[in-house]
């Protein structure tokens, strides 16, 4: 599958001539190298699969044609090779080709007949056949294979609670199957049912993945907790959903995503009228734009301010206690004043002046209005947190994608054909998915899918950089050959998810001392945001002072403040060859904001050695 140095016209020259003669498995030897050169025109790639495809039609393997031209998207054609085989042997395959052609009342057929039945329910929901839907995801309440895995157990509720309700409230349901009416409240009682039976199944396994460190699951976890407050109306489980998203945002450092969390959030509370909870997490943005030393601080605490005020509107509108609406002026006046918004201050004790609370209270609210007669205030509401940084509140339908992963089972040619014909991925990301199934199917032709195989195929999918290529691995990983287990792991060093880091600390103390030293180059290559906190944990917790070496080194290259500053920890209490590797990461360091800590560390530190340190890295800063 690795790429070479070789002539492309002697390839192919010697594929026609193959050809010619009748000699389709030599043709096919030519055609699968040009094929690995995935970084070829497109005209010569498409040329190169039409090729194959005709070869491995003459040789009556009309599954791997079929996939060849879903990946150039011949639909017809492929529909014509794979309707040819039984419904065991390429159902799945015929339902992908229909997934793409969006014809999904046929790809849930397939789907169904391929055994697939979350597939086949994710087409009903796309068909709008909201009935069989919802009978299909009913099929999955009580599967077996789902007895220990309390996660998707949860996404199946979630489902099936969120079909049965669309069942009665879509104007089309039961209009296909003819089913009868059912009376709203027992419709009612079943989607409760099973929707509670999803929260609480989400929150146990949030709260296991956190336990664990996983906060990246117990994220996945929480944002179905956020959709499931969206589509019930649920103001509590939507505020649970997006306080546990931006903690856990926060917790890994990713400002502009705890922002963008916020955003959204606000958007739904003030549309909902939830002005207490809106103005609360105003002042909460507001709080973390100024520790982050972001310039939105101004603008969010102006805009708790207002909604504070509307809080206080809403309670005289509807009759609220008196208390409750003094306590909204007096928590505007808190944010106007720290804004130096001091016309306003005035103007809130003057309302609250104007309110029942008895002559003493209004007479000293009055007093105090009469004191900022005159004062000055700063102009402007501060910077807004601009468009261009916010995205669409779609966070991916996770509900759907993670169970289609757990009946994908771990199974690599079954992410590769998911692959191929989807235009979302960059045709080199497509051509290296085909490459993985021509290796599968070469090996299946030949009778043997050995130790070497699974070990190129591992290879292939740590080039696919998906996030789908991890579940394949992870079951890879599992097998007793150690040559299969180091390339799982070394393909790793392309997957920048967090969740790579649980196959990668397996990797860090297998046996086999060949997969250990994958899982220490994997190690070396995974540096971005989101791997600070594993990197963290794996510096703090490993044994192997190499391994916490490599580590350090990977959060150095990272180049965030939060890296910068516990670098700077590592130098003033580890020595020797850590010590080292946190001077030599500090001295290339790219955030300019480690120079005044790296100055205020100057001014208090005791040690000689550390200061000599410090203040050689200060002078290779300033010389860059």
């Amino acid at each position: 599958m690795a790429e070479g140095f070789f002539s492309v016209e002697g390839e192919l020259s010697a594929a026609e001539a193959a050809h010619a003669q009748g000699r389709y498995a030599e043709a096919e030897a030519h055609l699968r190298k040009l094929l690995a050169q995935t970084r070829a025109a497109d005209y010569e790639y498409d040329d190169w699969l039409r090729r194959l495809a005709e070869v491995y039609r003459l040789q009556g393997r009309r599954r791997e044609a079929g996939l060849l031209y879903i990946y150039l998207h011949y639909y017809d054609l492929a529909r014509e090779l794979l309707g040819g085989l039984p419904k065991s042997e390429a159902a799945s395959e015929r339902a992908r080709c229909f997934t793409l052609e969006k014809r999904w009342a046929e790809a849930a057929a397939e789907f169904t007949a391929a055994d697939q039945p979350v597939q086949a329910a994710v087409a009903y929901e796309e068909a709008r056949d909201v009935v069989r839907a919802r009978d299909t995801w009913a099929s999955l309440i009580g599967e077996p294979r789902l007895r220990d895995r309390p996660y998707e157990r949860a996404l199946v509720h979630f489902n099936l609670g969120m079909a049965i309700q669309r069942a009665v409230t879509e104007p089309t349901a039961g209009k296909r199957t003819g089913t009868q009416p059912v009376a709203f409240g027992a419709i009612a009682t079943e989607t409760t049912r099973h929707l509670v039976a999803a929260q609480r199944l989400l929150e146990q396994v949030a709260d296991d993945y956190e336990t664990a460190g996983e906060r990246e699951r117990a994220f996945d976890c929480y944002q179905i907790l956020l959709k499931l407050g969206q589509d019930s109306g649920s103001f509590e489980n939507l505020s649970e959903g997006y306080l546990n998203c931006v903690r856990i945002l926060k917790e890994d450092g990713l400002k502009f995503y705890v922002l963008q969390y916020y955003e959204d959030f606000l958007d739904l509370a003030l549309a909902r009228e939830e002005f207490h909870a809106a103005a609360t997490l105003y002042r909460e943005a507001a709080d973390y734009a100024l520790r982050a030393g972001l310039p939105y601080h101004r603008f969010y605490l102006r805009r708790s301010a207002d909604t504070w005020w509307r809080e206080a509107e809403k309670g005289l509108r509807t009759g609220a206690p008196l208390e409750l609406i003094e306590n909204s002026y007096l928590a505007s006046v808190d944010c106007f004043s720290l804004n130096g918004d001091f016309v306003h201050v005035k103007e809130a004790y003057e309302k609250l002046a104007a309110l029942d609370l008895g002559e003493r209270k209004k007479a000293r609210y009055k007093g105090i209005a009469n004191r900022y007669a005159g004062a000055p205030s700063e102009e402007g509401d501060g910077l807004q947190f601009p468009q261009y940084l916010r995205q669409s509140r779609a966070y991916g339908d996770i509900w759907f994608v993670d169970l289609i992963e757990w009946e994908h089972d771990g199974d690599p040619e079954k992410i590769a054909v998911s692959i191929i014909g989807d235009l979302r991925y960059p045709d080199s990301i497509r051509r290296r998915a085909v490459n993985l199934i021509l290796e599968l199917a070469a090996a299946r032709a030949s009778g043997t899918i050995g130790a070497d195989t699974l070990a190129a195929v591992a290879q292939g999918l740590g080039e696919l950089q998906s996030y789908a290529a991890l579940a394949p691995l992870e079951r890879l990983y599992l097998h007793a050959d150690a040559r299969v287990r180091r390339a799982a792991v070394r393909a790793l060093r392309h997957l920048y998810f967090k969740r790579s880091f649980g196959l990668l600390q397996r990797g860090l103390v297998d046996r086999d001392a060949a997969v250990r030293e994958a899982a220490v180059e994997a190690l070396r290559g995974l540096h971005f945001p989101h791997a600070f906190h594993p990197l963290v944990r794996i510096f703090r917790e490993h044994r192997d002072e190499r391994v916490k070496a490599v580590a350090l080194e990977s959060i150095g290259r990272i180049g965030t403040l939060e890296a910068g500053e516990l670098l700077v920890g590592v130098l003033r209490q580890e020595t020797g060859a850590l010590r080292d590797v946190a001077r030599r990461a500090l001295a290339l360091f790219d955030d300019a904001e480690v120079v005044p800590i790296l100055r205020q560390q100057l001014e208090l530190e005791g040690n000689a050695e550390v200061r000599r340190i410090i203040e050689d890295i200060l002078a290779r800063l300033r010389r860059r």
